[in-house]
């Protein structure tokens, strides 16, 4: 059934790829779609994965983010891409005279593929964006905490430098800011920046993840290094309420598992 499919949809290619290319139009606010140059691009990746069924395509998924990244696009160019080839290649294959018994083949397969490909796309896009990260702190002001949306409903909020009283007001006030404006579900703030944690800041951080939830949106804490567990430890501090994790890319693959629930 695996070779009938991928016969299929090498029959259909031009008509996949015309349907692809509406319907991800569609679905795309028109500034998420000036990525629409690499909308060739991004099929044939897809298309190459599925035929394949191997790693042979990471490298290019890679560096297609890369050079999404450098066009400053959006990453639901991305995910929405592959979102819309699945149905897409699922109606096609489904408007084929085929048995009950190899419909449901076709579901199976279908899933079977995508499953470990959308996974590598979200941990490939995390293991980028924690590289961008890295580069900005450099270049980041402390004072600076800026919002930024990793996907729908989604955003991180990097902390950089030490943090005092004024500085905890402002985190706070942008993370509900950087809430409200993205509509956000789920918030990260990424402590992997912050030198050090004492009581004070572990506080500010459970009161920012606290006032994210009153408006609806869990609020995760990652990049929470060795030493600034042990530290927290030392002090007593508690932070059973907050999920947090060691890294963006842990975080974020949470995040998708949960949103995807919840669909």
């Amino acid at each position: 059934m695996r070779t009938r499919i991928i016969e299929i949809l090498n029959e259909n290619r031009s008509e996949l790829l015309a349907n692809w290319t509406i319907e991800l139009h569609q679905a795309l606010a028109e500034v998420e779609y000036t990525q629409g140059i690499l909308a060739n691009e991004l099929f044939d990746i897809i298309f190459e994965c599925i035929k394949n069924m191997d790693t042979d395509s990471s490298s290019d998924l890679n560096a297609f983010y890369k050079k999404l990244m450098d066009l400053n696009g959006s990453l639901n160019f991305l995910t929405y891409g592959f979102q819309v080839f699945r149905r897409i290649a699922l109606s096609t294959l489904l408007g084929e005279d085929l048995t009950k018994e190899e419909v449901l083949q076709v579901y199976y397969e279908i899933d079977r593929w995508f499953d470990p490909i959308i996974s590598q796309v979200v941990n490939d896009c995390s293991n980028n964006w924690e590289n961008a990260l890295t580069q900005q702190r450099q270049t980041i002001q402390e004072l600076s905490a800026p919002a930024i949306q990793l996907f729908d409903n989604i955003i991180v909020m990097p902390l950089v430098g030490s943090i005092n009283e004024v500085r905890a007001i402002t985190i706070m006030e942008s993370l509900l800011e950087g809430i409200e404006r993205h509509k956000a579900e789920i918030a990260f703030l990424d402590v992997s920046g912050v030198p050090t944690i004492d009581t004070f800041v572990a506080q500010s951080l459970v009161s920012s993840t606290r006032a994210a939830g009153l408006v609806g949106t869990e609020c995760i804490i990652v990049g929470m290094r060795p030493e600034i567990a042990q530290t927290i430890i030392g002090l007593g501090i508690h932070l059973k309420e907050i999920k947090t994790f060691g890294s963006l890319n842990s975080g974020l693959m949470y995040a998708m598992k949960r949103m995807k629930i919840q669909k």
